[in-house]
């Protein structure tokens, strides 16, 4: 798993350089910056181990590194979020973001030690937590755009549509891993919730 972690920053890295020499020798520079947010991303599991003390283990940090790469390399840097032939990548990435801030959620209830509380308490706190993090998503990217003039929220073509639909479907993952949580603790003969929260 260590391997392939770091097959995937190599990568990260190789079409991240490549993409800005790209940029600049053309000369646009409108999407400088989401290329640029790579470095904090691969900082990730650092940073949180040093602010947070937590430290991911290598599976998570393998789901984290392949979300990002989805998202960031091919989703902005690689255009597929905005290729006519690829426009449902977009959903796609935001729904399983629902899932795993879904995750990031039964995190934050453990180390906070709340995961003795009742069962609506954890999932009402795993839906808000996870249409929370969707809205501060879509925040960075207005603020992004209003910087580099760009339109990643497709506002000149559908409106807000676009970033209401972003935060529905994150919503809705969140929402189904929810009703799943309760089917595993309450009629799943194997509980694969619990199997996955010691990865946490």
């Amino acid at each position: 798993m260590k391997l392939l972690n770091r097959i995937l920053i190599a990568l990260f890295i190789i079409i991240d350089v490549w993409y800005i020499y790209d940029r600049i020798r053309i000369g646009t520079t409108d999407r400088l910056l989401v290329a640029f947010t790579v470095i904090p991303i691969l900082l990730g599991p650092y940073l949180i181990q040093k602010i947070f003390h937590y430290e991911m283990k290598e599976p998570l940090k393998f789901i984290y590194y392949l979300f990002t790469f989805c998202c960031v390399i091919l989703g902005s840097v690689l255009n597929l979020y905005n290729l006519p032939q690829t426009r449902g990548f977009d959903k796609f990435t935001h729904f399983i973001s629902g899932f795993l801030t879904s995750l990031v959620a039964l995190l934050v209830l453990k180390k906070a030690q709340l995961k003795n509380k009742k069962t609506w308490f954890i999932v009402v706190f795993i839906i808000l937590f996870s249409t929370a993090v969707a809205g501060i998503w879509e925040y960075f990217e207005f603020f992004c755009d209003k910087i580099t003039g760009g339109d990643t929220q497709h506002v000149l073509d559908s409106g807000i549509q676009d970033t209401m639909l972003d935060m529905l479907v994150a919503t809705g993952a969140s929402i189904l891993f929810s009703i799943y949580y309760i089917y595993s603790y309450k009629k799943a003969k194997v509980n694969h919730i619990k199997k996955i929260e010691e990865y946490l």
